[in-house]
């Protein structure tokens, strides 16, 4: 029996991941993330998926998974003090 690998890298960002915590993303938010040049720092989750929204065609995810893939992606979200929803990207 052949042993597997502790890390496996993503095909499409390059991203290594622990095998151990390996969950299919969406390719449409990889694609997106990878196109989205010009968003850096914080933005409101809503004004990020509403773009991801209108450039993801007739399959988008729903805002959980949107968010739940970007975390795993390493964009998290947070809650400003005013309740506001907010993605970081570095």
């Amino acid at each position: 029996m052949t042993d597997m690998p502790s890390e496996t890298e993503c095909p499409q960002c390059h991203h290594t991941f622990d095998t151990g915590a390996i969950r299919p993303v969406d390719p449409g938010v990889v694609r997106w993330l990878a196109e989205e040049l010009t968003w850096s720092g914080q933005q409101p989750t809503e004004r990020v998926y509403s773009d991801y929204l209108y450039s993801a065609g007739e399959t988008p995810v729903s805002r959980q998974r949107f968010v739940q893939d970007l975390d795993y992606l390493g964009v998290p979200e947070t809650q400003a003090p005013d309740g506001t929803r907010i993605l970081t990207r570095s």
